[in-house]
């Protein structure tokens, strides 16, 4: 391996640089993970309290975003892409600072990437090719770290290129050179006198700027119900969604629909969902692989109280840790 140039970030510099590590796992001062292929190994290093402080702090620089007693749980992006979450005092004891930095090894640029690695098999990317050519609302849904933003970065390169796409997120993970794109991100409230921007504020601040997809990169608040408001004035859509399978993550739409107000019922949300969410894509991560184990389909709907769903694509897995 090459070593950095960047020492900025301490021991963790050379974790950094290495292609093969898809995540860096710090707790406090007392033990480090690093994760390859899947799998978590406990590494040797041990940095002090006050070292691990100055390597978050030097993580966090020139981001626009600060860990402090008032603002103990920071999330980022790094220069080169990788997602760093941060949780200091009083969250964690006080000698204590956890850092999770997420990196993105997964090059895959296109659907037909995806195919050539086994992730997507052909007849389902022809399903997801045909749903983003027909302007259809896509939600993509798994568990973290199971390839749900590299999907959705695969499948913006499918949108036509005249369309209007505006994309909300926490840090920026969408990276997709578009001709009309707009991104944006929240911002934490700060000392600085700084407003807090929300999912939600961007959410609505997007549907002023006509967009004919709106992208979330990851719906879990009361952000659910303005994307549906959004869904349901007439653009299309694009979102990620933490879920157990597809039809886990429609119920969880309408869950995080119910935290948006006292007056949001249950019903007027299930029928909404049912109505703007046209295809739910279920991705999977096994051993170092991810999959897409599902695609399910949402028809019109004659149980108020139960999504019916049309399964038009499942992987069948032959062997523990193995595809079909």
């Amino acid at each position: 391996m090459t070593p950095t140039t960047d020492r900025r970030y301490g021991y963790l510099a050379e974790f950094l640089d290495d292609p093969t590590v898809e995540e860096i796992i710090v707790i406090g001062g007392q033990r480090t993970f690093v994760v390859r292929g899947g799998v978590k190994e406990l590494i040797s290093d041990v940095a002090d309290t006050a070292s691990v402080r100055r390597i978050a702090d030097q993580l966090l620089a020139g981001t626009g975003r600060r860990i402090d007693l008032s603002n103990p749980i920071v999330s980022a992006q790094l220069p080169n892409g990788s997602r760093v979450h941060i949780t200091g005092p009083p969250v964690t004891h006080p000698d204590r600072m956890n850092i999770q930095i997420r990196k993105f090894v997964m090059q895959s640029a296109t659907l037909d990437d995806l195919t050539d690695t086994g992730s997507v098999p052909r007849r389902a990317a022809d399903i997801l090719r045909s749903a983003i050519a027909g302007d259809k609302t896509v939600l993509v849904a798994g568990a973290p770290g199971a390839g749900k933003t590299t999907l959705v970065n695969c499948l913006l390169r499918e949108v036509k290129p005249h369309l209007r796409v505006v994309s909300c997120e926490e840090v920026f993970e969408v990276d997709v050179a578009l001709p009309d794109h707009t991104q944006m991100q929240t911002r934490d409230g700060g000392l600085d006198g700084g407003a807090e921007i929300t999912l939600r504020d961007l959410v609505r601040e997007a549907l002023r700027q006509r967009p004919d997809r709106i992208v979330v990169g990851e719906v879990r608040g009361p952000e659910a119900l303005d994307l549906l408001m959004a869904l349901n004035a007439g653009c299309s859509g694009l979102a990620t969604i933490h879920a157990n399978s597809g039809r886990d993550a429609l119920e969880k739409l309408v869950s995080y629909g119910v935290l948006a107000g006292d007056n949001i019922s249950i019903s007027f949300l299930r029928r909404t969902v049912a109505a703007v969410i046209d295809l739910v894509v279920f991705v999977k991560r096994i051993g170092p692989n991810r999959y897409v184990t599902e695609i399910i389909e949402v028809p019109e709907q004659h149980d108020p109280d139960v999504f019916t769903t049309t399964t038009v694509y499942r992987r069948e897995m032959v062997a523990a840790g193995g595809g079909g």
